[in-house]
């Protein structure tokens, strides 16, 4: 079109290419996509008397459906068309005419060298089931089941404990509304329980986790209850007739149906509760059980557990009785209790923030939730006790969003006052059952002592014992911290595992309405795997049994543990767990696996195409091989901002800089490329985990065999280049390209 005829010499490429290997037709001009261009395409595809179609030009997305479509209604496969874009590369109108079109020939030259072994490819269809499991029944978990049955599909609920509600059903209330959160939570119950989508276990854990995304068959370890859910009518002749309660409500009466038995607790014989329950719902014979659910995806919501404040032992938790955590001035509060102890005495309480957070010795980071605890506790505290004495102790307080109006409110309350001081320890005061608390107040610059009636450690919070047990149990990579591994930025509900979801504060602290989206979120995640058939994308990797010796490196280094074996101990892909990063055929030391559309055989054609064709003689001729998510679109942009860049640079792009192979490299230094640059993520931030680590991990590999090239190990370079770092690149290849200049031309350039 008209855009590529002021920058190039489209004759030039005529001459060049017209009578090319492969070519049945060549034709520059605009309007190819107005109806008889379309039309003119359509007939030759239909005629046979073309196979492939290679288009060149700044086209959008919207054009390229458009093209996409049209060639398919011809009956083209998808996957025979491709794409090439000068602007790209920097080919653009106001560059040297000359050197844009010995650019855009080298170009083309890569294009079609990598058009003609272009394969056709299908997506696959691989069985599902309509269903999920959820693991966990806090207010993360209710909220992903009630949604998954409010979109028609069936939730397997599992709960360790015998009652559901998780840590938010020992709140007292709720901020900013202030309202008790069982409400919240027994809707959700009663609607799940009233449901015929759904089917609630409580007293449950995974036991083992078989089969694919789409197609899991989970195990399901059930503790006795000794009460039949669905026989007991909470009637409490039980509680009355045991003489030690150990038969009692697990919860209130949505969130349990049921009483249970803690067996241990029991006199030995007694069997008095048995015998006092009119319903027959009592058996102390009970025994453990096992039950098999076929789901299609899991989803994991195991919450968080409090910080254990007997570490904490300068604050005396445990042996101090006036010191309590958060959670059990929630029950204080929640039931009046410290009310009635107070009488009509005006009670002094402290609050010690970050009690054991924020502590390299502890919990090193911050929960997020311990300052908006304890502003809520002493709002609820004034309004049952106004004549309380409220005293914080902060380091900083950190109350986010509207939570910072809780804490001006908080402020204005009489008897509150805040200490940025952190109390070294607690001592017993002079007067019996009171504290004395000494610190340093740092914005006033004196020493303060306080006696207190009680102190309120607000501890962090850490993954629970679930979380951990769930982890070990269904494979789930966990960070530093213990919670579950998410690449947060971006896909925040997808664990290391594909078909696992997890939500709430299994993957790190958060607040209630924070692990309500979280669920959310998962769900919708979850649905593609909760259909009829499980559809696989079809750029999934292909193995080459002739070339495989069976070394298990694709299995060892694949990130979200896709593959197995098969009957003959070769390696399997799991398609619907393959995330088809391409980090398997970058692993093969023997090029035996292929990745759909993005082969090793189509990197090293187009890098040969290109070590024929180097536009600026004279100059390195440079190859950027870059991670699509981060690496290429610095390089794009690079290019569209006019950014000085070498003139024989040249960029390919990968799925992951961890799908390029070491024998791509090695060849296009043996086809006479002066330098690599491979082009990834940061550690950190990369979407396939580990691409960029494995990168610098096979250079050892890369190293050895260079220097049996008797190779310069320095024309490898690999380098972490962030979607935004358009100059940094620009820079980066120049500097690049002046170093390859004064190590002089590859030896294998003739």
């Amino acid at each position: 079109g008209a855009a590529l005829s002021r920058a190039i010499d489209l004759q030039a490429l005529e001459r060049k290419f017209a009578k090319a290997k492969g070519v049945a037709r060549w034709e520059a001009r605009p309007g190819w996509l107005d109806p008889e261009g379309l039309s003119s395409v359509r007939e030759d595809i239909s005629a046979g008397r073309i196979n492939r179609l290679l288009w060149v030009g700044a086209f959008t997305p919207h054009e390229n459906r458009i093209i996409a479509g049209e060639a398919a209604r011809a009956g083209l496969n998808p996957y025979l068309i491709d794409y090439c874009a000068p602007e790209e590369h920097a080919i653009r109108g106001d560059g040297a005419r000359d050197l844009n079109t010995r650019r855009a020939i080298a170009l083309l030259s890569m294009a079609l060298a990598r058009a003609r072994l272009l394969e056709p490819l299908a997506p696959l269809e691989l069985p599902a089931v309509d269903a999920a499991l959820v693991v966990g029944g806090g207010i993360a978990g209710l909220n992903a089941a009630a949604s998954l049955v409010s979109l028609g599909k069936r939730a397997y609920l599992i709960e360790k404990e015998a009652a559901l509600g998780g840590r938010v059903a020992q709140l007292s209330r709720y901020y900013p509304l202030l309202c008790d959160p069982r409400c919240g939570l027994e809707i959700l119950a009663v609607r799940l329980r009233e449901s015929e989508l759904a089917e609630i276990h409580t007293l449950a854990t995974v036991e083992e986790l078989s089969g694919s995304p789409g197609m899991y068959e989970a195990v399901i370890q059930k503790r006795p209850r000794y009460v039949s859910e669905s026989l007991c009518t909470a009637c409490g002749d039980c509680l009355a007739a045991c003489p030690v309660k150990a038969i009692h409500p697990a919860g209130s009466s949505s969130l349990s149906s049921a009483f249970v038995v803690e067996r241990d607790r029991c006199p030995q014989g007694c069997r008095l509760c048995e015998a006092a329950c009119p319903a027959r719902a009592v058996n102390l014979d009970e025994a453990p059980s096992r039950l098999s659910l076929s789901v299609g995806a899991v989803i994991v919501a195991t919450g968080w557990d409090p910080y254990p404040m007997e570490s904490v032992r300068e604050y005396g938790y445990g042996r101090l009785d006036n010191v309590v955590t958060s959670l059990e001035m929630e029950r204080l509060l929640g039931t009046g209790e410290l009310k009635r102890r107070a009488g009509d005495r005006a009670l002094s309480v402290g609050f010690i923030q970050c009690a054991g957070s924020r502590d390299v010795r502890h919990v090193p980071y911050c929960s997020g939730v311990c300052c908006s605890v304890t502003l809520k506790q002493i709002w609820a505290l004034k309004e049952q006790m106004p004549d309380a004495r409220c005293v914080v102790f902060y380091i900083d307080i950190r109350a986010s969003g509207y939570e910072e109006l809780l804490y001006q409110r908080v402020q204005s309350l009489p008897n509150v006052l805040f200490f940025r001081a952190k109390p070294g320890s607690l001592q017993p005061a002079e007067i019996s059952g009171r504290l004395r608390v000494r610190v340093e107040d740092s914005l006033a610059g004196r020493p303060v002592a306080l006696d207190l009636d009680l102190v309120v450690l607000a501890g962090g919070l850490v993954p629970s014992a679930g979380t951990t047990e769930t982890g070990e149990r269904l494979g789930l990579p966990r960070n530093e911290h213990g919670f579950f591994e998410t690449h947060r930025p971006c896909v925040p509900w997808e664990s290391q595992r594909t078909g696992i979801y997890t939500c709430g504060a299994s993957r790190g602290p958060m607040d209630a309405a924070q692990s309500i989206e979280s669920a959310a979120g998962a769900v919708v995640q979850s649905l593609k795997l909760l259909e009829s058939a499980v559809c696989v994308s079809a750029t999934y990797p292909v193995l080459d049994k002739t070339k495989c010796d069976r070394c298990k490196r694709c299995v060892e280094e694949c990130p979200f543990a896709a593959f197995g074996f098969d009957d003959e101990s070769f390696p399997k892909p799991d398609l619907t767990r393959c995330r088809q990063c391409g980090i398997c055929q970058g692993a093969c030391p023997l090029v035996a696996i292929s990745l759909g559309h993005a082969t090793s055989k189509q990197l090293s054609s187009q890098i040969e195409a290109l070590s024929e064709h180097a536009p600026a003689p004279g100059e390195p001729l440079l190859v950027a091989i870059l991670c699509e998510n981060d690496a290429y679109h610095a390089a794009v942009d690079a290019a569209r901002l006019g950014l000085a860049l070498p003139p024989n640079l040249f960029f390919l792009r990968v799925p992951c800089a961890g799908a390029i192979n070491n024998a791509v490299i090695a060849d296009a230094l043996a086809m006479g490329i002066d330098g690599i640059l491979v082009g990834g993520c940061q550690d950190s931030q990369c979407h396939n985990v580990r691409g960029s680590e494995l990168v610098r991990k096979r250079s050892g590999d890369l190293g050895q065999k260079l220097r049996k090239m008797r190779m310069d190990e320095k024309r490898v370079r690999f380098e972490a280049v962030e979607v935004n770092d358009s100059r940094r690149y620009a820079d980066l290849v120049q500097e690049y390209a002046e170093q390859l200049s004064r190590m002089g031309p590859n030896p294998f350039r003739a």
